[in-house]
């Protein structure tokens, strides 16, 4: 019974972090002394015809979290599915 509980809570994580990037990138998250990749991104927005590979960073960074945790979610997927 903890083998789904721990493969959907590893998949949730990345959906929460694009939640709370996306909404602080709106400006509906955290304050800005406080850091965050959405709020990076939105404060970069400018400077993205400056320096691209500054500006993108924070977006990459979202994306290979995520990335990372649905791999996470999919290896305790397949390493809980016993069949005997």
């Amino acid at each position: 019974m903890l083998g789904p509980v721990f493969v959907y809570a590893s998949g949730l994580v990345s959906v929460s972090i694009l939640i709370a990037s996306g909404l602080s990138f709106l400006g509906l998250g955290v304050e800005p002394p406080q850091p965050d990749w959405g709020l990076m991104l939105n404060t970069l927005r400018q400077a993205i015809y400056i320096a691209p590979l500054l500006a993108a960073l924070p977006g990459v960074l979202i994306f290979l979290t995520s990335i990372c945790f649905n791999l996470l979610s999919d290896g305790l997927r397949t390493a809980m599915d016993v069949r005997l």
